[in-house]
């Protein structure tokens, strides 16, 4: 059941204006929140006028589901921050998400990413559909591709030619990173691997992402997101007995291979910091998938055990989704004084104090069935997110159910500002809205200074930069090169 926009808009305005109390005049205009009125938008001013606070233009979604500008207007917290990576040059060979996404985050703080592409066979999230109605994969400049596309520069260059191979060398002899995730040992074979790229520039970093790593049995398996999860054990988690195993509905592994492989290059560039030597490093969707269920891995290779198909739970008494009088509550009351709190949230602490109800063991193996309808009668008085409040502020952790409509229009992330928004886009008819950074550095924070490149966008510039003329790249292109 979808729990109406406006009602989660206008208790999330109520809360804050009373955490705000006499303070939310100014809250409210530092947060670019005008209740009642939408912002006026400012995107003609420059391209970075929405990391300042200026609204987007409201796009025909937003309209339906009745989330106004002003609700995802993005303001950054450095007018002109420090860029940790200024200088830093990386190319990225890379397709997909898991990879791109680990050079987003260099992009993100200043690093020059060059995203390098095969000229007859472009990144194939360029042009993944989405949702029905969504004409951006058309223009090969899908959702999936421009997530993780800002701050970079795109070039075409076949690395299968000799030619390709040798201005893939003369970048790499200046480059400080190497981002790949072709198969394992597809570089090697163009002659482009660590082992080769080594000998012209010993400082090189250089990163490989695959779905298993570049050795063992799986070693040279195809691997998406969905194989990752089902391979490391992810769907015995998710689902029911009635459903059976279930995959995550993002796209979880690759993400969260993404960091990865940044925390590991970003571990290399300090190494190189302190000795002056590169190094190589070998990042598998496999190895960083069942390190994101690590209690559980932990579990069952220690005990020889654990909680399988846990649905909307963990195992736990309490944590769980309820059903309320609209929406669903997603409540974790996991130790004795937070099922205290919670029942008493309720009014409920008859529930608390039943003896069937009280042993957690108990409860789980025999009578949370019976509990659950109990704490669902009492919430079907109220919405989720009126419960949301109560239970909140009792001081367990709730929250209403919400859709990512509800989510980017959040209070928490518009004052976060993790939603960078670009000036509307006439070719594409929509101002592009990405994720930045998931975390705040307090004097070199993200910062996004360019959208999502075009294909092969800026090859003909990089090209002049390493001395090619006009009449080289023309004879490059004829050949199928660039």
């Amino acid at each position: 059941m979808r729990m109406g926009n406006e009602d989660i808009r206008n208790a999330d305005d109520r809360k804050r204006r009373r955490q705000c109390s006499t303070k939310w005049a100014a809250c409210a205009e530092n947060e670019k929140i005008r209740p009642g009125a939408p912002v006026k938008a400012d995107a003609d001013k420059d391209e970075g006028a929405h990391d300042r606070g200026g609204a987007p233009p409201i796009e025909p979604f937003a309209a339906q589901y009745n989330i106004h500008p002003g609700s995802i207007s993005i303001r950054s917290r450095h007018v002109e921050p420090k860029k940790l990576f200024d200088g830093i040059k990386v190319i990225a060979m890379v397709r997909q998400v898991a990879a791109p996404f680990a050079s987003y985050q260099l992009a993100l703080h200043g690093a020059d990413v060059l995203k390098v592409e095969n000229p007859r066979e472009p990144d194939s999230m360029r042009a993944v559909l989405g949702a029905p109605g969504n004409p951006l994969g058309k223009k090969l400049m899908s959702h999936s591709f421009m997530a993780q596309g800002s701050n970079k520069r795109s070039m075409t260059l076949n690395i299968a030619s000799p030619e390709g191979q040798d201005i893939f060398k003369r970048m790499a002899r200046e480059a400080d990173v190497v981002v790949e995730n072709l198969v394992a040992g597809a570089m090697g074979r163009y002659g482009l691997s660590y082992a080769h790229l080594k000998e012209i520039n010993p400082r090189l970093v250089y990163c490989s992402v695959t779905g298993y790593g570049q050795d063992g049995p799986n070693s040279n398996r195809a691997a998406i997101d969905g194989a990752v999860q089902a391979a490391a054990g992810l769907m015995s988690l998710t689902g029911t007995p009635e459903t059976g195993p279930l995959k995550a509905g993002h796209l979880l592994a690759d993400y969260a291979t993404g960091y990865a492989a940044a925390l590991g290059i970003v571990s290399a560039l300090y190494y190189r910091e302190r000795t002056g030597r590169g190094q190589y490093i070998d990042t598998a969707m496999l190895d960083t998938a069942m390190t994101m269920a690590g209690a559980d891995v932990c579990e069952a290779a220690t005990t020889g055990n654990y909680r399988q198909l846990r649905g909307n739970g963990d195992g736990r008494y309490i944590s769980a989704v309820f059903k309320c009088k609209e929406g669903a509550l997603s409540v974790s009351a996991t130790t004795d004084s937070r099922r205290q709190r919670f029942f008493k949230s309720l009014d409920r602490l008859d529930i608390y104090n039943n003896p069937r109800f009280k042993d957690p063991e108990t409860v789980l193996r025999e009578s949370y069935p019976e509990m659950k309808v109990e704490i669902e009668k009492t919430l079907a008085a109220k919405t989720a997110i009126e419960w949301e409040e109560i239970v909140s502020d009792a001081g367990v952790a709730a929250m209403a159910v919400r859709d990512l409509y509800q989510a980017v229009a959040n209070p928490q992330i518009v004052h976060r500002g993790l939603i960078h928004r670009f000036p509307h886009d006439p070719d594409l008819g929509f101002s592009v809205a990405v994720p930045k950074a998931s975390y705040q550095l307090s004097e070199t924070g993200a910062h996004i200074h360019s959208p999502p490149p075009r294909f092969g966008q800026h090859t003909d510039a990089v090209l002049t930069e390493l001395g090619y003329s006009k009449e080289d790249i023309a004879r490059l292109r004829s050949e199928g090169i660039v």
